[in-house]
């Protein structure tokens, strides 16, 4: 067993279900990205992907969601979705105002890794967010998840705060810290 495997499971002892995130907000103004080819998609085309991991994000769309995707002949590499609104609320993990979304979920496919294809969509999608009217864009990466936390930076999006959040009695709801970075 590693150290990192030994650390965790010290952690989840001592402080019961834990999470530790670092939050990003986009640029106002977001980088853009040359000949990206970053559109908005619906759930109907997701669903339909031929790769199954990007299939199976289908239910991040619809009502109070905005889906983009990176797509070559048509087909959907990689995906994000942001939700806002009601359908963000029950979440609650960062305060949004009303013109603010929240970045839930972005995935590449398996064999479209390494290609860029995170951060084109990241700075192509929140350029499109912001043509739409959205004041605020932002999103949360699980700390240790190094290529996210840099297809984001990449992206010109800014860590704003780590977020830490134990549950050490099982709590409805668990203990959560704000610092700012």
């Amino acid at each position: 067993m590693t150290i990192r495997q030994v650390a965790k499971r010290l952690a989840r002892a001592l402080l019961g279900d834990y999470g530790i995130y670092y939050v990003y907000r986009a640029p106002l103004t977001p980088a853009m990205v040359s000949g990206t080819t970053v559109g908005a998609i619906e759930a109907a085309e997701v669903a339909a992907a031929r790769d199954g991991l990007i299939a199976a994000q289908a239910g991040y769309a619809g009502e109070g969601a905005r889906a983009f995707a990176v797509c070559e002949h048509g087909t959907p590499l990689a995906v994000c979705f942001y939700w806002f609104g009601e359908r963000y609320r029950p979440r609650g993990f960062w305060p949004l105002a009303d013109d603010e979304a929240k970045l839930v979920q972005i995935v590449t496919a398996v064999g479209a890794r390494g290609r860029g294809l995170a951060t084109t969509l990241i700075a192509g999608s929140a350029a499109a967010m912001h043509d739409q009217g959205w004041s605020q864009l932002y999103a949360r990466v699980w700390h240790s998840n190094d290529p996210s936390w840099r297809a984001f930076e990449r992206a010109s999006w800014r860590r704003v705060a780590l977020v830490v959040e134990i549950n050490p009695l099982r709590l409805p709801r668990p203990w959560r810290m704000r610092l700012a970075a």
